[in-house]
């Protein structure tokens, strides 16, 4: 029988306590618009309350001079007093930036999925109903967006990721192999891949388990990949 399709600020709680109904719901009466623009917003806005704080400038500022230095740049008293005055702006190009790249990069995964699930594996599910399921898998990152902006917000420093294994692991090199890799590894990551798998499951009628090892293994090459080549010495 015909259920009534959840509204957006269900959704996200639902993707949340209990995602194989909630997807089952969604895949039903796909709207995916609304909640890739409430992630974006979010996840945004997450970035940007910081960046509107004195503390916060500062942040930006101490985090785009190890980025810089990261990348084997000097930076200059030019250079820092640069930053000093494109600090203001910053929380309003993060939010224009998450509005704009967010959309973008959703539309490329969706699309990935599609091509993957329906023309090579046969699949029939249409494109809104791929695309609901990506954007609703997307909570998940953006709680991990929230819990790091506060967590930022209580310490006063930026730290794009706060809940991965290199955290537990402070002994490693920095910028080593090893203690990139670790970092790669991110608890709300493997979240999101797991709450994909189960989206992806429930659309094309298959395994949870069988879905997310695919996904996990497509994770993991990109988590080695990037911190091969990110690495330090």
């Amino acid at each position: 029988p015909d259920t009534p399709a959840l509204g957006l600020f269900a959704r996200p709680i639902g993707i949340i306590t209990s995602p194989k109904a909630t997807f089952e719901k969604v895949i039903a009466a796909p709207r995916p618009v609304g909640i890739l623009f409430l992630c974006a917003i979010l996840a945004g806005g997450s970035m940007a309350a910081f960046a509107l704080t004195e503390k916060g400038r500062q942040a930006q500022v101490d985090f785009s001079v190890q980025q810089m230095e990261k990348m084997g740049m000097t930076v200059t008293d030019e250079v820092y007093a640069r930053l000093e005055k494109q600090a203001p702006y910053q929380p309003y190009l993060q939010m224009v930036g998450s509005l704009i790249g967010f959309p973008i990069v959703v539309l490329i995964v969706t699309g990935i999925l599609y091509a993957v699930f329906n023309a090579i594996m046969g699949g029939t599910a249409d494109f809104k109903q791929v695309m609901a399921v990506t954007t609703h898998s997307w909570v998940v990152p953006t709680l991990g967006a929230l819990f790091a902006g506060a967590l930022n917000f209580a310490r006063g420093s930026i730290q794009p990721s706060v809940a991965n294994l290199g955290m537990l692991l402070p002994m490693l090199k920095e910028g080593s192999f090893v203690a990139n890799l670790a970092g790669g590894v991110d608890l709300f990551q493997i979240w999101f891949v797991i709450t994909m798998a189960t989206g992806l499951g429930v659309l094309y009628k298959r395994k949870t388990g069988s879905v997310a090892t695919g996904l996990f293994i497509v994770y993991a090459l990109l988590v080695v990949t990037i911190s091969y080549f990110t690495r330090k010495g």
